[in-house]
């Protein structure tokens, strides 16, 4: 019996490149019997990019691209309020999934800047129990003094149990049952707190105490600190600026460019490498540097989500 995967992205033609490399690392990972049902959230592709993205179907990779904009459009002016230069509208769209498809019990979610080592169904078969999410302890957090206290304070989350969103396993019943949907857009346009990760924090607040915690191993990033082998890992995160299609330098750079050579954007993406110039380094480290200090100002300043809000799920 064929059984479908159900797996999110959220993107556009900006991330269209990193988005199949992606998923070209879901078939080259995946096993007869399952069908790997990918739904793309975007407010628009060009016809380009669709063809493209159609052009990547293979017997066990089916591609939907789904148009976000009628469930996004009475919450966009809010959701677009707190945004920063390094964050676009894309990073809600996970949040909708659930009445997207009311038909879906459980669905992957994850970012584009990823790769899979392994089979991502393995994912999907993890227990959840009655956890509404399960997710990885964000692994860049512990190492920033800003960000422990920012988390601690203002996201009201203890540093390691604050989860990084890039990689959801969602129990779309329960999401549904303690309307996180309805809740986070309802505090959009009621708070609409400043933040670091918008979406990121609104789930860490409102799921702690239902999350199931997966190993690292499920959302690896490259920190040059800690390079577990690649054999022992499940999932590669570039979070954030460590991206090899940026740097040469990156940790797992080598996967990547292992899945992206059997993508139609290959010479794109190393022309992209071979661009990135100094002005795009410094910007990289000025927006680095405005996070830390966006964590570090909110941490001294009252009004967060643990000092406002008293009810969780």
């Amino acid at each position: 019996m064929v059984r479908r995967i159900p797996i999110f992205f959220a993107s556009d033609d900006n991330y269209l490149p990193y988005l199949a490399v992606a998923i070209r690392s879901i078939a080259d990972n995946g096993t007869d019997g399952n069908v790997y049902d990918i739904k793309i959230l975007t407010n628009g592709f060009s016809l380009e990019g669709e063809q493209i993205l159609r052009s990547m179907e293979l017997p066990r990779i089916e591609i939907e691209i789904v148009n976000v904009n009628e469930a996004v459009t009475a919450h966009r002016g809010h959701l677009k309020k707190r945004l920063r230069d390094y964050y676009s509208e894309s990073i809600y769209y996970r949040i909708f999934i659930g009445s997207l498809y009311p038909e879906l019990e459980r669905a992957i979610y994850l970012d584009c800047d990823i790769v899979l080592v392994d089979d991502i169904a393995k994912l999907y078969d993890e227990d959840m129990g009655d956890a509404i999410i399960a997710a990885v302890a964000d692994e860049s957090i512990p190492d920033v003094p800003a960000f422990c206290k920012y988390v601690d304070k203002w996201v009201g989350v203890p540093v390691e149990r604050y989860i990084n969103s890039g990689v959801l396993l969602m129990n779309l019943v329960e999401f549904r049952r303690a309307g996180i949907e309805r809740r986070i857009t309802s505090l959009v346009s009621s708070h609409n707190f400043d933040t670091v990760a918008p979406d990121q924090d609104y789930l860490n607040f409102l799921c702690s105490g239902r999350i199931r915690y997966l190993p690292l191993s499920w959302n690896k990033q490259p920190k040059p600190a800690n390079v577990i082998p690649v054999e022992k890992l499940h999932l590669i995160h570039y979070n954030m600026f460590n991206k090899p299609w940026h740097y040469g330098d990156v940790p797992y750079s080598e996967v990547f460019w292992h899945y992206a050579e059997r993508t139609p954007f290959i010479e794109g993406i190393r022309a992209g490498l071979a661009a990135y110039g100094e002005a795009d380094r410094a910007r990289d480290l000025a927006g680095a540097e405005m996070l830390v200090g966006n964590a570090a100002r909110l941490a001294e300043e009252e009004g967060g989500f643990a000092d406002t809000l008293a009810v969780r799920v």
